[in-house]
């Protein structure tokens, strides 16, 4: 059976310092930026 994560939430001092770490350090994928 394959498991996954959907969709998680994260709470950050600095929201464009980690969208940079997230998406460019560990590749994943920005789905929606609002």
């Amino acid at each position: 059976m394959k498991q996954s994560i959907i969709h998680i939430a994260l709470v950050v001092r600095d929201y464009d310092e980690a969208i940079a770490f997230y998406t460019e350090k560990l590749h994943f994928t920005l789905v929606e930026d609002t």
